[in-house]
C-alpha cells in the first residue's frame, strides 16, 4: 500500500471540509482516511506533540549542558524601620534607638556544566543601601542621626566537582537522549496503531456494508420462500409445519438484517471518531485497489536489517537507560565527596554624612573537600541499589528475548504479507467467477428460466465472495502496516 507524500494535508483538509457539510455523503478511500487520521485528527496531533516535547526536552538539556544558564534576580526596594530599647554601638546602657534602612539588591547569575562533571557558577551582585542611624555626640552621651549611602558590587566565582561518583549533568543528558529515541520509536508504533485502527474500522465498515446487502437478499429470499410455501399450504402441496419453518426462517433473516444494520452504524461511528468527523452519516467506504504485489528485494533487505527493528531498538535503549541508572545509583552510595572552590571580589563606596568617603575592597577565597561515607541507614541505600540492579537485569532479559524473536517476527510478517497477497489473487478470481454466475443468473431470471429465489441465492454467493475478499484484505493491510512500521525509517 503506497503512501501519498505530496498534497496529503490538502487532500485531508478537503475531505474534512466536504464531510462537514450536513447531509453530504462521499466515498473516502482507505489512503485518504489514514491521511486524515494521521495528519488531522486529535490522536495524530497528540502523537506528534509527544515527539516534539521529547525533542525539545533533549535539545534544551543539551544546550544547557554546552552553554551556560543565565538568570537575573532582583528584589524590589525595601524600607525597614527599627525602633526599640536596646544597646547600640558602644553605648554603655540601653537606649531607645531608631534606625531606618532603604535598600535594593540584584544579581546576574551564570551556571555552566563542565565536561568533568562539575559546575561553575558566576554571580555578579549589586547592592545599594540608604540607611539612617544614630551616633554618639561629642559629649559621649547624646545621639545624633546621620545618613549613610552604601554602593557595593561584588563577583562570586564558585566551582564544585563531584568525587567518586558520576556527573549528574552527563547522566541527565544521556537519559534525555534515550528518552528522545524511545519517544520516536513509540511515536512510530502509535502511528502504526492508529493506521491499523483506521484500516480495521474502514474495512470492517466495508465488510458490514457487503453483509448488509447479503442480509437484505437473504431476507428477500426467505420472504419469497415463505409466501410461496404459504400459497402451497393453501393448495395442500406442503404441510403446515413446512410453511411454519419457512416463516421462522424469514423471521430469523429479518432479525439478522437488523443486527447487521446496527453493527454497520456502530462501525461507521467508530471510523468517524477516529477521523474526528462529527457527521458519521457522510462516510462511505470503497474497496481498496491493490495495484502491485510485494517486492521480494525489499523483503530481503528488511529481513537483513532485522537488528534495526523497532522492538529490538526499544529494548536496547531501555536496557541502556536502566543500566546507566543502576551504575549511577551504585556510584551515588558508599564513599562520595565534593571538591569546592570559591573566590569573591568586592568593590564599593560608603558615603557617610559628616565623614570622608570610604572605599570598600574585599577579596576572599577558599578550597574544601567534603567526603561522606554512610555507616547505617536502615538498609535504604542497599534496597535502592538492589532495586536498580533488578530492573537492569529485567531489561537485559527483555533485550535477549527481543533479540531472539526480532528476526522471526520480521520473517513471519513478510511471509504473512506474501501469502496474503496470493490469497487475494485467488479470492479475486473467485469474485470474477461468482460475478459471471450472477450475470448468467440475471439473464436467465429476466428470460424467465429461473425464479427470483434462485437468482437471490446466486447473488448471495457473489456477496459472500466479496466479503471473504475484504476480510482477507483487512488482514493483508494490517500485516503490511505492521511490516512497514517495523523500522524507524
Amino acid at each position: 500500500m503506497r503512501r501519498i507524500e505530496v498534497g496529503r494535508i490538502g487532500a485531508a483538509f478537503l475531505i474534512v471540509l466536504l464531510l462537514s457539510v450536513s447531509g453530504l455523503s462521499r466515498q473516502i478511500s482507505l489512503q485518504e482516511a489514514m491521511d486524515v487520521a494521521v495528519n488531522r485528527s486529535s490522536r495524530g496531533e497528540i502523537i506528534r506533540g509527544t515527539q516534539e516535547v521529547a525533542e525539545q526536552q533533549y535539545f534544551a538539556e543539551r544546550i544547557g549542558f554546552l552553554l551556560p544558564k543565565i538568570s537575573i534576580n532582583g528584589e524590589l526596594p525595601a524600607y525597614r524601620v527599627d525602633e526599640s530599647f536596646r544597646f547600640f554601638g558602644n553605648l554603655p546602657t540601653k537606649r531607645m534607638i531608631k534606625t531606618s534602612d532603604f535598600d535594593f539588591s540584584s544579581n546576574i547569575q551564570l551556571d555552566q556544566s563542565l565536561i568533568t562533571g562539575g559546575d561553575l557558577s558566576i554571580t555578579a551582585n549589586l547592592l545599594r543601601s540608604d540607611a539612617v542611624y544614630p551616633v554618639r555626640g561629642l559629649d559621649g552621651i547624646s545621639l545624633n542621626d546621620i545618613s549613610e549611602l552604601t554602593s557595593r558590587s561584588f563577583f562570586n566565582f564558585s566551582f564544585s566537582q563531584p568525587l567518586l561518583k558520576p556527573s549528574q549533568a552527563k547522566y541527565d543528558l544521556k537519559n534525555k537522549h534515550d528518552d528522545l529515541e524511545l519517544a520516536l520509536l513509540t511515536g512510530r508504533e502509535e502511528t502504526a496503531s492508529l493506521e491499523i485502527d483506521v484500516a480495521e474500522a474502514y474495512l470492517g465498515l466495508l465488510q458490514l456494508s457487503i453483509e448488509r446487502e447479503m442480509a437484505a437478499d437473504k431476507f428477500e429470499s426467505a420472504r419469497l420462500t415463505a409466501e410461496i410455501d404459504s400459497m402451497k399450504r393453501i393448495d395442500g402441496i406442503v404441510a403446515e409445519e413446512d410453511w411454519l419453518a419457512s416463516a421462522s426462517a424469514m423471521i430469523d433473516a429479518e432479525l439478522d438484517k437488523y443486527d447487521i444494520d446496527n453493527q454497520y452504524f456502530d462501525k461507521r461511528r467508530i471510523l468517524a471518531s477516529l477521523l474526528d468527523i462529527n457527521d458519521p452519516e457522510g462516510i462511505e467506504a470503497e474497496i481498496p485497489v491493490i495495484t502491485e504485489g510485494p517486492d521480494r528485494d525489499i523483503f530481503d533487505r528488511m529481513l537483513g536489517r532485522w537488528q534495526e527493528s523497532i522492538s529490538l531498538k526499544r529494548a536496547e535503549y531501555q536496557y541502556s537507560k536502566d543500566q546507566r541508572a543502576s551504575d549511577f545509583s551504585v556510584s551515588s552510595h558508599g564513599l562520595t565527596g565534593n571538591l569546592k572552590a570559591n573566590y569573591s571580589l568586592g568593590r564599593g563606596t560608603v558615603e557617610t554624612e559628616g565623614f570622608d568617603d570610604d572605599d570598600i575592597k574585599t577579596n576572599s577565597w577558599g578550597v574544601s573537600i567534603n567526603l561522606t561515607y554512610p555507616i547505617w541507614d536502615g538498609g535504604a541505600s542497599s534496597a535502592v541499589v538492589k532495586a536498580a540492579r533488578l530492573k537492569t537485569e529485567q531489561s537485559r532479559l527483555e533485550l535477549e528475548s527481543a533479540r531472539k524473536s526480532a528476526r522471526a517476527e520480521v520473517a513471519n510478517l513478510i511471509n504473512s504479507v506474501d501469502v496474503g497477497y496470493r490469497k487475494l489473487q485467488v479470492l479475486q478470481r473467485q469474485i470474477e467467477m461468482t460475478q459471471n454466475r450472477l450475470d448468467i443468473a440475471t439473464f436467465r431470471r429476466d428470460d424467465g428460466q429461473i425464479s427470483e429465489v434462485d437468482f437471490l441465492l446466486v447473488r448471495v454467493d457473489y456477496h459472500e465472495s466479496r466479503r471473504k475478499y475484504v476480510q482477507e484484505l483487512k488482514k493483508y493491510i494490517v500485516d503490511k502496516i505492521n511490516l512497514e512500521y517495523r523500522y524507524i525509517s
